[in-house]
């Protein structure tokens, strides 16, 4: 880390009302992220600065789309969350610029909507919602969001309850603990992980926002680096904070030149640019006068660690192909 400067570089994408769950595509060099309340997806090449965008066609019914992750073995194959359903997208790169498809619905729940989804270490995808909301911006109804496990067969099972915004969620190095965060319970919790089984257990909270002089501010989307350490994208906070979860404590900080920041992802040829994307929801005209890069999305190098390549969902191929079929 001696003699290493961080740098923050705006990313050649368009400024995003919410820009959301960034992950990278190795085999593409290519940043992929949502765009939550235009329902959208966005994919930059950055050897090239091509942007491609594939509109969400789904009827008007959902309020936003908020995920996307790789289908392991069909990489052109999406999942994504498109309201209360985790859908089935094609999106490969030969398709136009910009592209409108209908999504294949997988899954329909009964909560209001999904928030944030990733996959752990095997593999298995795991989705949180969150509460109703008005304006699609504020619950209205406390603690009425879950976290759930998809398998490689597609069934699902709940594993936490009583959540009012799902987010951040990211696995320790040593595959022995999951993280998650709550965000209107302003913490990031901490549990056990059993990676053969893909159980959570013994729930506890890791890092207290207020106990730790982050008041104000609420802990949104994670990731870990290959020290263990987690970044945590800071709403309303300015900044992504590296937090050493066997101490419980911040140890560094990164300053960005927006408010509203959303969430964070390892990327680049060797995982040591940290992506960051932000938005400008909560912001008064003002406020966004005042903030000409609020719902941009960041490059951050320099910080002398780097991540692990994000895992893809495996599930069951022929299962899956069978419900296109239909």
């Amino acid at each position: 880390m001696t003699g290493m400067v961080v740098e923050v570089k705006q990313v050649s994408m368009p400024l995003l009302r919410l820009g959301e769950g960034p992950r990278w595509m190795e085999e593409q060099q290519a940043l992929i992220l949502v765009d939550c309340f235009a329902k959208q997806l966005r994919r930059h090449f950055v050897n090239t600065s091509r942007n491609q965008v594939l509109h969400i066609e789904d009827g008007g019914t959902a309020k936003m789309v908020n995920f996307v992750i790789p289908v392991e073995g069909e990489p052109e194959l999406m999942v994504v969350g498109v309201g209360n359903k985790v859908c089935l997208v094609h999106w490969p790169p030969s398709d136009p610029d910009t592209h409108t498809t209908a999504p294949v619905t997988l899954h329909t729940f009964t909560d209001d909507h999904f928030n944030v989804a990733k996959c752990d270490p095997q593999g298995r995808l795991w989705a949180g919602t969150l509460s109703p909301t008005a304006d699609n911006i504020k619950p209205v109804i406390p603690n009425a969001g879950g976290l759930y496990r998809f398998d490689h067969d597609l069934i699902c099972t709940k594993w936490a309850k009583d959540v009012t915004i799902s987010n951040g969620m990211t696995w320790s190095a040593d595959r022995k603990h999951f993280y998650y965060v709550d965000s209107l319970a302003y913490c990031i919790y901490q549990f056990d992980y059993n990676d053969t089984e893909g159980t959570i257990s013994k729930q506890r909270v890791l890092l207290d926002y207020e106990a730790a002089g982050l008041k104000d501010q609420a802990p949104d989307g994670m990731t870990t680096d290959v020290e263990g350490n987690l970044w945590v994208a800071c709403f309303a906070g300015n900044q992504v904070i590296c937090v050493d979860p066997s101490e419980c404590r911040v140890v560094r900080r990164v300053a960005l030149p927006v408010s509203q920041v959303t969430s964070v992802c390892w990327g680049g040829p060797d995982y040591s640019t940290l992506y960051v994307t932000s938005a400008q929801v909560q912001l008064s005209p003002e406020q966004l006068a005042a903030s000409p890069t609020a719902g941009a999305t960041f490059a951050v190098t320099g910080l002398g660690t780097k991540g692990f390549p994000p895992p893809n969902y495996k599930v069951d191929l022929k299962k899956l192909r069978d419900i296109i079929k239909k």
